[in-house]
């Protein structure tokens, strides 16, 4: 077994129905975060997406076991690459600069939404707080 560690914003979150479905038994620690960005909150699907901006977007940063393959990274990079059942690349892994709390840095994953068009087509929300749990109000959160 092996370690991976990713800086998550929306579902993927502590209590959230992809965290549910990818994490929820592999995970060894969780830290609040934030990086920087614009967070959006997309209407029909019921999650967010960060763009590129100059906001404290905040999340979690989570390190999980995976095994050498890294087989549950992999199949979140296949969930997150064709949300919304499409045939684009909707989301990339890639690497941001997260801070943490207590003021340290760290280069870590993180899931970029890279179709800017959907946040028309979604009508999507500006989220100014940073925070999706927030907005969401958790009441979305799954028991």
């Amino acid at each position: 077994m092996t370690k991976s560690k990713i800086f998550v914003y929306g579902t993927l979150m502590e209590s959230y129905r992809n965290y549910n479905r990818y994490l929820k038994d592999r995970v060894t620690s969780i830290a609040r975060a934030y990086i920087y960005g614009e967070l959006y909150h997309l209407e029909t699907h019921d999650c967010p997406a960060i763009i590129d901006g100059c906001d404290k977007v905040y999340g979690q940063v989570i390190v999980f076991t995976d095994d050498e393959l890294h087989t549950v990274l992999n199949q979140i990079d296949e969930f997150e690459k064709y949300f919304f059942d499409s045939d684009e690349i909707i989301y990339e892994r890639t690497a941001v600069e997260v801070h943490y709390l207590d003021n340290s840095t760290e280069r870590l994953s993180f899931y970029k939404f890279i179709n800017k068009e959907i946040l028309v087509q979604e009508d999507a929300k500006y989220i100014s707080s940073g925070d999706w749990g927030e907005y969401i109000g958790g009441l979305k959160r799954v028991p």
